[in-house]
């Protein structure tokens, strides 16, 4: 389960945090890794990262504001049994 905005917090490896995050995902996406995303981003502009790492993981993605904890047991129920 992924926890974001989508936002970079860091750039210390000088490179495209978003292309790294995108990139990481599609590795676990690989290797059929059940995932999660939980997007936290909140406010008048949004960006839509979170949605952009879930596409890259095969995964779903929710808004924070739309869990329950019954709604995030099944989504994680459905995401191990593929």
């Amino acid at each position: 389960v992924l926890l974001t905005d989508g936002r970079a917090t860091s750039t210390a490896t000088g490179g495209d945090p978003m292309r790294d995050a995108v990139r990481a995902a599609g590795l676990l996406a690989a290797d059929r890794v059940a995932s999660v995303v939980v997007d936290c981003e909140h406010g008048p502009v949004r960006l839509g990262l979170a949605a952009r790492v879930a596409d890259a993981l095969e995964a779903a993605c929710l808004r924070l504001e739309e869990l329950s904890a019954d709604q995030v047991a099944g989504v994680v129920r459905a995401a191990r049994a593929a």
